[in-house]
């Protein structure tokens, strides 16, 4: 679904923004004017916001507390904006590694429905911090995964890189690996052989909600380790818009950007040696 919201962390700059979004909400624990919603912000309370062009659309707070992924304080001003928030928050939880999202909300029938057409489903009760009973919804989130291709996978792999899904439907192709939420697959990458032992990596494809999450690196290094014990004993990868951003990642992992291409030695070729 295409996303109709930016979203992005709070930080303390929209501390007014932030107060004047949750005023009148009535939720306990919320910013009651922008001091608040600043000292908030200034002693680790995690916001992600919800904008468009007219401006902050909703917020939503949360917190990994034990392995997993709570949030609260949903507020949101346009429809869909809270629906967005929602999916943000298990998209940074995945993110971490974690696989279990919770929330607490008022204990109602409307709630209990919102929250089923998102993924979550009622689990227990607590209360916030004025003593109101809250039902707690969870949801057991998709892993993220990096794994060969599947012949299963040619549709998907067709419609995000543009080419014929017939070959890959005829099964699993070496040196190609998929990007997946679960069993959706949300992103591409191959490895091919260049010949003289170097394998050359296509820069990782991924729809659109998945860029930026660092999933792009974790890819490379797949079809890095790929390579390596395929006999390869270099790889080049294009520094195109999908890498650059990733580049001090990339050179924590030994890639060296030359002429506009990055390469990582994987293995040394015979004569080769090291200085003593």
């Amino acid at each position: 679904m295409m996303e109709r919201f930016r979203i992005r962390p709070a930080g303390a700059e929209d501390a007014e923004a932030l107060a004047e979004l949750y005023a009148g909400s009535g939720l306990a624990g919320a910013p009651g004017d922008a001091g608040e919603a600043a000292r908030l912000l200034q002693t680790g309370a995690a916001f992600l916001l919800a904008e468009d062009d007219a401006g902050i659309a909703g917020a939503v707070r949360w917190r990994e507390e034990e392995g997993v992924a709570w949030f609260d304080l949903l507020r949101s001003l346009e429809p869909w904006a809270g629906a967005e928030l929602v999916r943000a928050v298990g998209r940074a939880a995945q993110d971490r590694g974690l696989r279990t999202a919770r929330c607490a909300a008022p204990d109602t029938a409307a709630m209990a429905a919102y929250f089923a057409r998102l993924g979550y489903l009622p689990v227990g009760h607590t209360r916030d911090e004025a003593g109101q009973r809250l039902a707690v919804f969870e949801r057991r989130l998709p892993l993220l995964t990096v794994r060969e291709q599947r012949r299963a996978d040619a549709a998907a792999i067709g419609r995000l890189t543009g080419t014929d899904p017939w070959v890959f439907d005829q099964g699993a192709r070496p040196g190609w690996f998929v990007a997946a939420d679960g069993e959706r697959v949300v992103g591409v990458i191959s490895a091919a052989d260049a010949g003289g032992g170097l394998a050359r990596l296509s820069e990782p494809v991924l729809e659109p909600a998945y860029e930026g999450r660092g999933l792009e690196v974790w890819m490379v290094e797949r079809a890095r380790e790929w390579a390596e014990t395929n006999g390869f004993h270099t790889c080049e990868l294009a520094a195109g818009p999908r890498t650059l951003p990733h580049r001090r990642a990339l050179e924590d992992r030994l890639w060296q950007l030359e002429d506009r291409v990055f390469r990582r030695v994987v293995r040394r070729q015979p004569g080769d040696g090291e200085e003593d």
